[in-house]
């Protein structure tokens, strides 16, 4: 869980604070604030991948990705806006959005995905795989 005003990434020790807290202070069940939650915000799935590819293309793949900017169409998905502050983040219209960054330890190309269904969210990572050749 990524909590917004925290740190850059996930962290599960104080995502889980915040849900033994969330639970002290309302004394409602999981599942009934998971339920309140849905209503409220809607549904939302992620995807996640990390694809390898061979250490020599890496370069090739960064300039393609940060250089040229050379995103894929994302058809049916009209981009908001594109971010490329750590990697690439599109923010989609619908309310979705991919990040695509290169791993720090290892030749993976890390793809982070949330959309409104889990298939749309597994297409998106599909695209980008398929884009990037990889």
């Amino acid at each position: 869980l990524t909590v917004a005003g925290h740190i850059p990434g996930k962290d599960g020790v104080y995502a889980a604070s915040l849900l033994v807290e969330m639970v002290a202070v309302t004394g409602k069940k999981l599942s009934e604030l998971m339920a309140q939650i849905r209503e409220e915000y809607g549904e939302a799935y992620m995807a996640e991948h990390a694809y390898t590819f061979a250490p020599e293309r890496k370069a090739v793949l960064q300039e393609l990705l940060c250089i040229r900017k050379a995103l894929p169409d994302f058809g049916a998905y009209e981009v908001e806006r594109v971010s490329y502050m750590d990697g690439c983040k599109v923010y989609f219209k619908n309310g979705g959005w991919v990040v695509i960054r290169f791993s720090g330890t290892e030749p993976l190309l890390r793809v982070f995905c949330e959309m409104p269904t889990r298939s749309e969210a597994a297409a998106v990572c599909e695209q980008i795989k398929d884009h990037f050749h990889i």
